[in-house]
């Protein structure tokens, strides 16, 4: 059975990508780093049908946790054939006032552990196929200087999926995923997000189960190497000038499409 590694994955997007591929037959570790008692609930209730989550816990934003990760993933089921890396950091600063704790967070998280965890992967040889998938932000393609020190992580993460693509060679392959905003994230309301999550010409939002058909797309399709998808019904065509959460908090829905 192929082995898929989520990093992040004990709540929310990652738990959605966990539970479409263990229905599929797939062997599932879950990384994470302070949510224990969500990770062994979600490892109770896919292991209820059949023997096939594994939990690991590692702070991503050190080397040690980034190898007890894949290291536990492997001694759990063995070779990684399928590696989501969806840990992220989000906090919202600007340029003016850069705080260099946050700054450096969310390059540890949101860029460098993705990379090293794909070393892991790469360097694990042999001649099967294999899949690495970063999730990225649509933001990337209409750029707004909001949550400043996250959009550059992001931003070098796209730029890293491009470059391992080529190094790599298709062993594994290197996609992205590059999603408007799926869940309501830090202080958002839930008025807030079901506006926001709705700025777009489908009038629609992005849900969790809509990442995980994504995964499982680029997973089946071999051809796939380099791609980025952009999950946002369209919404980086309205080159919007601030981030979503924002334009609905001034009341300016209207005034800005």
């Amino acid at each position: 059975m192929p082995h898929l590694l989520i990093t992040g994955g004990a709540k929310r997007m990652g738990a959605a990508v966990a539970r479409h591929f263990a229905a599929r037959g797939w062997q599932v570790t879950v990384n994470y780093r302070s949510s224990a008692d969500a990770a062994q609930a979600l490892a109770d209730e896919l292991n209820a049908t059949r023997p096939c989550c594994a939990i690991v816990q590692g702070d991503l934003a050190r080397r040690t946790g980034i190898d007890a990760t894949f290291d536990g993933a492997v001694a759990a089921f063995g070779p990684v054939d399928l590696l989501l890396n969806n840990a992220s950091t989000f906090n919202n600063d600007d340029i003016f006032g850069l705080d260099d704790a946050t700054f450096d967070d969310h390059l540890a998280v949101n860029l460098k552990a993705p990379i090293y965890l794909s070393e892991r992967m790469a360097a694990q040889g042999g001649d099967g196929d294999r899949l690495i998938v970063n999730m990225l932000d649509n933001k990337l393609f209409a750029l707004n200087p909001d949550f400043f020190s996250y959009t550059i992580s992001k931003a070098a993460l796209l730029s890293a999926t491009h470059m391992m693509a080529l190094r790599f060679d298709g062993r594994p392959r290197v996609c992205g995923i590059a999603p408007s905003v799926t869940l309501i994230s830090g202080k958002q309301s839930q008025e807030n997000f079901e506006k926001s999550a709705r700025i777009n010409p489908l009038g629609r939002r992005v849900f969790p189960e809509d990442i995980a058909d994504c995964v499982q797309f680029m997973w089946d399709e071999k051809g796939q190497n380099g791609q980025v998808t952009a999950l946002d019904g369209g919404q980086t065509l309205l080159a919007l000038p601030r981030d979503v959460a924002f334009l609905v908090k001034e009341g300016r829905i209207d005034e800005e499409l």
